[in-house]
């Protein structure tokens, strides 16, 4: 008797289109945002290199960043400001490293490099960090 039921065959039609919207709204899911885990992620340990190219001279910073938290996170944007020997800000760059991707509680090695600017010595000290991030349990 349920099985003829007007509302039985009103729920079996709609059953396909429910499961296609939650699939379709999962698919386009951003995941978590970053700024409610921006403390979980820091940077342990960073130092200046320099270099030269084709192109011309460079600074870089490598160093290591840890993820304390339970989310993976992709297409991290690393901060850097330069400082000289007064403390003076000289530089800044910010960088989002093709590809990279931290696991959950894991740590891995970073470098952030680009051309020089200005005199090697201006370069003293750097203070570098994590301004955004993605998900990487997101499909987008």
């Amino acid at each position: 008797m349920v099985i003829f039921h007007p509302a039985f065959g009103v729920i079996f039609a709609c059953l396909p289109m429910v499961a296609f919207l939650v699939f379709f709204s999962s698919m386009f899911d951003r995941g978590e945002d970053y700024q409610n885990y921006k403390g979980q992620i820091a940077i342990l340990d960073s130092q200046i290199v320099f270099g030269d190219t084709r192109s011309g001279a460079t600074v870089g910073v490598i160093g290591t960043v840890k993820n304390n938290s339970t989310i993976p996170w992709k297409e991290i944007r690393f901060h850097i400001d330069f400082f000289d020997a007064a403390g003076k800000r000289v530089d800044v760059k910010q960088e989002e490293p093709y590809g990279y991707y931290l696991p959950a509680h894991d740590s891995l090695s970073f470098k952030v490099s680009f051309r020089r600017e200005f005199p090697q010595p201006s370069y003293v000290r750097q203070e570098a960090r994590v301004v955004s991030a993605k998900d990487g349990r997101a499909r987008w």
